[in-house]
């Protein structure tokens, strides 16, 4: 393929992407999107073939790249990249092909394309386009950074007033107006990557935003629950959630660290904030928690929130771009000691996952209360328990709930339902039937 005739650049480079396979082309397409690529998807050569009539040279102009998956099916790849180049103008577009390490060059007389292997990572995805744009004359200065608003803001004059041209700079104008207009508000940031937990993994997502070094916020709901991540170049600064139950909120984690006592932290909640500040930077101004020790808190609540959401098989979520950290996990950053990396927290989820699976519907609630079969236990020698083990055995009576115990105990309630799983197997303890009345 030939480089492009110079001529008007888009707003934002338009990748034209034949993958047959709709599941492998998520992450590619997300990953694009994060790096300011506008992405236009073909599974079959039919709709690759119109997209590029619509958007490419002869059309609107957006497309300015071709991104073609020949791993899956050679053959049907190159005969939708025929069929593409003989569209006008699209032979002079630029060309990247995605190929296995078993077939290096699966279409004859396309060796001189760049081209990428599979599998690959997402920045190593995006250098391969950057460079392809970069030496082809026309395209090769063409922003990567996009102003969306600006995007938008040209497409509404163009629906609006059908028989009149706006040039970039008037449009940009406009655009540059209304940002510096004191009376309108700021609008939330918009969602680059959404989807489904049914047909993209919470995982692969992390994996992907990880290898992307991007800061924004990903929010993931279900029904009426909701978690957000606070993400920041591969890390994980800050996490919220919102659901039933105490298990993953703020409280939890400080009485746990033994930063402050369960009837202290309730005392200090009881009074309201008329600031509205977040608990931690409540109990930071009031010296009651050092930065030092918030940072540590958020972290031991990010990571149990990451957990809890890698458990979800439904869902949705959005991750928004953002310029600046929230206040809280900007604070949190600072400390610099304690910080939260995707990588260690989706060893920790993907551990719990392969543990809870092996407890199966065996697993202790949150809310079960167990017994002691003291019998048993008084037959074990006196190390056979080691320390972690034996706390929790001790705080079971018949009356302490899991959630109780994990409080009492200072750990989570995944390792007391763990350590309990464990104990019931060896018949040490049993679950407390409540006696039904008849």
């Amino acid at each position: 393929m030939a480089p492009p005739s110079s001529g008007s650049r888009p707003a934002q480079p338009g990748i034209l992407y034949y993958d047959p396979n709709p599941t492998t082309a998520k992450l590619a397409t997300a990953g694009l999107r994060l790096a300011g690529f506008q992405v236009f998807n073909a599974h079959v050569q039919a709709e690759a073939v119109e997209i590029c009539k619509s958007h490419g040279p002869g059309g609107d102009g957006s497309v300015v790249a071709l991104l073609l998956d020949a791993s899956a099916d050679p053959a049907a790849s190159a005969s939708v990249l025929k069929a593409l180049v003989q569209i006008p103008g699209a032979a002079k577009l630029p060309g990247i092909l995605l190929v296995s390490r078993s077939n290096p060059t699966p279409i004859p007389g396309a060796e001189d394309l760049p081209s990428l292997r599979r599998p690959f990572s997402t920045p190593a995805l995006v250098k391969v386009v950057r460079e392809t744009l970069e030496h082809q004359p026309g395209v090769a200065s063409a922003p990567i950074s996009v102003d969306l608003a600006t995007t938008r803001l040209k497409q509404l004059l163009g629906d609006y007033f059908p028989g009149q041209e706006f040039s970039d700079e008037t449009v940009e104008r406009f655009s540059q107006a209304l940002r510096q207009d004191e009376d309108l508000p700021d609008p939330p940031s918009p969602s680059s990557v959404r989807g489904h937990l049914e047909t993209s993994r919470l995982e692969a997502v992390l994996e992907m935003l990880a290898n992307s070094g991007v800061r924004g916020v990903l929010k993931v709901e279900r029904e009426e629950e909701w978690g957000k991540l606070h993400i920041d170049q591969g890390r994980i600064r800050l996490a919220e959630f919102k659901g039933s139950g105490e298990e993953l909120r703020l409280g939890r984690f400080i009485v746990e660290g033994g930063f402050l006592q369960g009837d202290q932290l309730e005392a200090f909640v009881v009074g309201k904030d008329p600031e509205r500040r977040p608990l931690g930077t409540r109990l930071v101004d009031a010296g009651l928690l050092s930065a030092a020790d918030l940072a540590q808190v958020l972290v031991d609540q990010a990571r149990a929130v990451t957990c809890h959401l890698l458990t979800w098989k439904t869902g949705t979520f959005a991750f928004a771009p953002a310029a600046q950290l929230d206040t809280m996990a900007a604070a949190a950053a600072s400390q610099g000691r304690a910080e939260l990396l995707i990588a260690e927290a989706l060893l920790d989820g993907l551990r719990r996952l392969e543990e809870a699976a092996t407890m199966g519907p065996h697993m202790p609630d949150v809310d079960d209360i167990f017994l002691r079969v003291d019998e048993q236990v008084a037959r074990l020698s006196r190390d056979a328990l080691p320390r972690e083990e034996l706390a929790v055995l001790e705080l079971v009576n018949g009356r302490n709930s899991v959630k109780e115990i994990a409080r009492k105990t200072r750990t989570g309630t995944f390792a007391v339902s763990r350590v309990l799983y464990r104990h019931a197997k060896a018949n040490l303890v049993r679950r407390r039937v409540m006696p039904v009345l008849v």
